[in-house]
């Protein structure tokens, strides 16, 4: 297609729907070489997306006797790395050729784009390299990250074997390197939380689970219930009130003392993720490194873990790269049998907001709970929001339950899963076959018979049911009035309610829908704000057939 007589590709890559074609190579290359932003950057992805006619104008533009420049050709260099980093074998042999340039500042981009990739050939490159006579001290630094990201016996021997001497930036890239080189060295024997043993020594751990907002009254309830005490800093946040309140630390928190394996947790389906909490004298460097090596600690990960303890750090403020840096070679030093590796980690070690505490949470810990969800549709329901809405329905004999908008049946399996009389019969309906679709395959996951039908919430006929529970279709994925169609079906589902049935369910607009609610005779009995994940709604409970002052144990925790 012909272009336009003051057509500037330089302009043209900032645009968001440009893609330049094979003829704008030469050009991306003479921008990178040229090296004027934000042009240049913009650049090197674009040429690397031109596969061979890329590579081919970066190579010609390096054999242009024109650009003498060592900051043109390294930048030219960079751009072929981009173009090996794809398998590119041609790209690769021009790198290995240039690892022998006149120039030092080529070469040492050079060692950066071979750095970047697998392979034997691109090692034993780099370690060659490192044992030439002519390597200038910037290139030396650049060879010692490179090498520590490809690894390799000989990589770290002679990480190993190096003196920095005086040269500070030097030794800490080698600090640095002998940590990547260890950890890929390591990699490939397999690592994951035990959590079937119990905390050594007979330990009480403090452990802290975090759920959606406005969940943690339900989740502090659920654990009690399922026999877990309140932590002592719970116990002093809240020194009235029921156990369950005390268990609270904020709205999206709970805080309990654990005493058993990790997979006790597991009885409580309302948490997202957890982490064993480990006080913290600050957020300095040696202050987060004696945490990490305390012995109760090491002792604790070394009885969690099988396999390499691997572990990486976050922290709340920023990256903060020098601290996190810092904290991994005093950890290596101190305690060799903890390998910081940021890619595969298995534990967290999470700084706390405050700098009080640090959290260790699980990362490669079988989960089973939601075994059952293989499928989602778009704005699915969480598990652990269905699960909530599961709890505040409760679990009565002979239960006929209907999720009107099912979608990938979260709220039906859930309810299932609870402790206490099954479900009579279940069923769901949806306008989407492709959330039926979703629902198939987590029920036949779940190993549950449920009646899955297309229908429109506003008039479909499940027959006679005791509980309506559902996560309508709510956010931005979703184009809907969710308010104004959740009006239009109230009448429907109380016509479906035998007496004394229950409508949970969330409501992105209380206000519209409550009106309507109680037009159609149902009395609400619970209510609670929630966070779905930048989408707030209430998590509500109405009844059918009881009078507007009836009892209910969680009616004291209304948010509306």
């Amino acid at each position: 297609m012909p272009r336009a007589a003051d057509f500037d590709l330089a302009r043209a890559l900032g645009e968001k729907n440009f893609t330049p074609a094979q003829r704008d190579a030469r050009e991306l290359a003479a921008l990178i070489a040229r090296g004027d932003e934000p042009a240049a950057t913009r650049a090197l992805p674009a040429l690397a997306g031109l596969g061979a006619a890329g590579r081919g104008a970066i190579v010609m533009a390096l054999d242009d006797p024109g650009i003498a420049d060592d900051g043109a050709r390294a930048r030219l260099c960079q751009a072929l790395g981009l173009h090996a980093r794809t398998g590119d074998a041609d790209a690769v042999a021009v790198l290995l050729a240039l690892l022998r340039d006149g120039a030092s500042r080529v070469r040492r981009a050079v060692v950066v784009a071979l750095g970047k990739l697998d392979g034997a050939e691109p090692r034993a490159a780099l370690v060659a390299r490192w044992d030439a006579a002519d390597v200038t001290p910037d290139e030396r630094r650049a060879l010692a990250e490179a090498l520590g990201k490809v690894g390799g016996e000989a990589a770290l021997a002679r990480l190993r074997a190096l003196e920095p001497a005086a040269d500070v930036e030097l030794a800490r890239r080698r600090d640095r390197a002998l940590l990547m080189a260890d950890r890929t060295a390591r990699r490939d024997a397999p690592s994951e939380v035990a959590t079937d043993v119990p905390p050594p020594h007979g330990a009480r751990l403090e452990v802290r689970l975090h759920c959606r907002g406005g969940l943690a009254s339900l989740l502090a309830a659920e654990l009690v219930a399922c026999g877990f005490a309140p932590s002592i800093p719970a116990l002093h946040a809240a020194h009235q009130g029921p156990s369950a309140d005390r268990t609270r630390v904020s709205d999206s928190a709970v805080d309990v003392v654990l005493d058993r394996p990790w997979a006790a947790l597991f009885a409580s389906r309302l948490w997202a993720t957890a982490g064993i909490r480990v006080p913290l004298a600050g957020t300095s460097a040696p202050a987060i490194t004696a945490a990490l090596t305390a012995p109760n600690v090491r002792a604790l990960l070394a009885a969690w873990t099988r396999g390499p303890i691997r572990w990486r750090l976050q922290l709340a403020h920023g990256h903060q790269r020098a601290v996190v840096w810092r904290v991994a070679r005093d950890v290596t030093a101190r305690a060799p049998e903890l390998l910081n590796d940021p890619t595969a980690t298995t534990w967290d070690a999470v700084v706390d907001e405050d700098g009080s505490a640090l959290e260790l949470v699980p990362r490669r810990a079988v989960d089973p709970r939601f075994a059952w969800r293989v499928a989602d549709v778009p704005a699915s329901s969480h598990p652990t929001v269905a699960a909530a809405l599961a709890a505040v329905a409760g679990a009565r004999a002979g239960d006929r339950a209907w999720d009107p908008f099912c979608g990938a049946a979260a709220e039906l399996v859930e309810r299932a899963r609870m402790i206490g009389p099954p479900p009579a019969a279940l069923s769901g309906s949806d306008v989407d076959e492709g959330a039926l679709a979703a629902a198939r395959a987590n029920v036949t996951a779940a190993g549950l018979e449920v009646q899955l039908t297309r229908g429109d919430a506003r008039e479909h006929d499940p027959g006679a049911v005791d509980l309506v529970i559902t996560n309508p279709p709510l956010g931005s994925r979703v184009r809907v009035d969710a308010a104004a169609l959740l009006v239009a079906a109230l009448p429907n589902f109380a016509r479906r309610l035998a007496p004394g049935g229950r409508l949970v369910w969330i409501t992105p607009a209380p206000r519209q829908t409550g009106p309507a609610a109680e037009r159609a005779g149902l009395v609400r009995t619970f209510s609670t704000a929630v966070d779905l994940g930048g989408v707030r709604g209430v998590l509500e409970r109405w009844e059918l057939g009881i009078p507007p002052h009836g009892a209910d144990p969680l009616r004291a925790r209304s948010a509306v």
